[in-house]
């Protein structure tokens, strides 16, 4: 069998994603502006940078390496917050793909809140294996340290493509469980209608929870003459905090620009935008 040689592991200093957050629940949706801008469904379609986080089996979908850098602005109530990321993804030397990025999430200080609240750091490393052209696997392990939550989580996934009309993803996160992290698993439904529409529809469901445990995600992608992209898409949030997404892209023959923005519906509480470049070696 003739070695692999991964271009990814010289690069592994590179693989940043600085976080400012309030939460957990903007974590995963703090990243991608290409899922953001079609509400968040991502499941299955998870073929950008952004699939270590929101699939991790759709990595080796294409062959690729690429470098990708983001900057997000989210407002939530009146303090705002600012994203900094940056991802490694190597598909290009085999049937098996890994990314990896390093976390960083600043909790908001407020002067008045008797709350402690200290920074989060977390490495996260995913690998994706294809078996065949149809079907992936993959996962995503988490090491976190900071306060208050200390230790280690694990997401997997699978990805099954038979035509560009039907792929189906599942993903189950936090299959190991850090203390205040709630299991949940995600399914997608995903359709490539020629070269022109995207779909996305993905279900989250959390097991454990006996009432709001069920969320929606809606979302489309229109692309023109092969180069330009418009997103649009819907969120149904178990905790009726429902928001909406839009977004545009331009893909280059070296690279990809990216735009999102969020705004929960009914409110302003939560509004974001969210900007990203990916370049390919």
């Amino acid at each position: 069998m003739k070695p692999r040689n991964f271009k990814l592991l010289p690069l592994l200093a590179l693989a940043l994603v600085a976080l400012t957050a309030t939460e957990s629940r903007a974590f995963y949706e703090a990243i991608g502006a290409k899922a953001i801008g079609m509400g968040g469904a991502f499941r299955a379609l998870a073929d950008d940078n952004s699939a270590i986080f929101f699939n991790p089996a759709g990595l080796t979908q294409t062959k690729r390496y690429t470098i990708g850098a983001g900057y997000t602005l989210l407002r939530d109530n009146s303090d705002n917050f600012n994203y900094l990321s940056s991802s490694v993804v190597d598909t290009k030397t085999g049937p098996m793909g890994a990314g990896i990025a390093y976390i960083y999430k600043q909790k908001n200080r407020d002067a008045s809140s008797t709350q402690t609240q200290g920074d989060i750091q977390e490495v996260a490393l995913a690998l994706a294996q294809e078996y065949a052209k149809s079907f992936h696997l993959g996962f995503t392990t988490y090491y976190l340290w900071g306060k208050p939550q200390k230790g280690w989580r694990l997401d997997a996934s699978a990805l099954f493509a038979p035509s560009q009309y039907i792929i189906l993803g599942v993903m189950g996160k936090n299959l190991v469980e850090l203390k205040g992290d709630t299991r949940e698993v995600d399914f997608g439904l995903a359709s490539r209608l020629g070269d022109y529409v995207n779909l996305d529809f993905d279900l989250l469901w959390l097991p454990k929870a006996k009432t709001d445990n069920l969320g929606y995600n809606l979302g489309i992608e229109l692309v023109a003459r092969k180069e330009f992209f418009l997103r649009g898409g819907y969120s149904f949030d178990r905790t009726n905090q429902d928001w909406y997404g839009v977004g545009i892209g331009c893909h280059f023959p070296k690279g990809t620009i990216d735009y999102g923005f969020r705004r929960e519906v009914g409110g302003s509480d939560l509004l974001g935008h969210w900007v990203e470049i990916t370049v390919s070696i």
